[in-house]
């Protein structure tokens, strides 16, 4: 009777225990398929494919900028079969230029256009810029393009100089040979007037 109550305690003891692991190993599981169903989730997040436009901004050479105030070209390039009206908007990266506004082009139809956007030039030197369009709603359409800006405008100012002071040395010149051309006809008029008043004053001296 003593063996058979300790074999049956033994029993529940083992049963109990087996049942202890079965519910961890499940819990485990559990959690380790509510891990790997996020990780899906999240990767499935970061995998969705974004709308692709086919109207963008190309990228191109460096601009050089030789004036205080110009139009800087944006190159625009749409693929759709009609025309698309968006907005252009540059942001520089420091305080060496000022764009004021953003502007509202319409690109034709499978053509590359050219938007000019107004900008003031501030100090000389170079100037990242960063360019992108969107919809009137505000949409941005694709990625924003770095561009690369370099300024000189001392250029146009010594050209400037340079002219003015070109000028007035071909006035100056112009002038003095003005001058030296009446003053030698001046002076081959004065000339036969004087050789005649002498031959008169002869003249009456004879007589006399």
């Amino acid at each position: 009777m003593r063996a058979l109550r300790a074999w049956t305690v033994a029993a529940l003891s083992v049963a109990l225990a087996a049942g202890l692991t079965l519910s961890g190993v499940g819990a485990a599981s559990a959690t380790s398929t509510t891990a790997q169903a996020q990780v899906t989730a999240v990767t499935a997040t970061n995998t969705e494919e974004k709308p692709t436009y086919q109207i963008r901004i190309v990228p191109g050479s460096t601009i050089h900028l030789v004036s205080k105030s110009s139009m800087l070209p944006i190159s625009i390039r749409n693929d759709y079969d009609s025309e698309i009206r968006v907005q252009v908007h540059v942001v520089p990266g420091n305080l060496k230029a000022l764009i004021p506004a953003t502007i509202e082009v319409t690109v034709p139809a499978q053509t590359t256009y050219v938007a000019q956007v107004p900008i003031t030039a501030l100090a000389d030197g170079e100037v990242p810029l960063k360019a992108w369009i969107t919809t009137f709603s505000g949409i941005r359409m694709g990625k924003p393009v770095e561009l690369q800006l370099v300024i000189t405008a001392e250029v146009e100012q010594s050209l400037i100089t340079g002219f003015f002071l070109l000028v007035a040395t071909l006035g100056i010149a112009g002038l003095t040979r003005t001058l030296a051309k009446r003053r030698r006809l001046n002076n081959s008029d004065a000339g036969p007037d004087n050789s005649s008043d002498s031959d008169q004053n002869g003249s009456n001296g004879a007589k006399a």
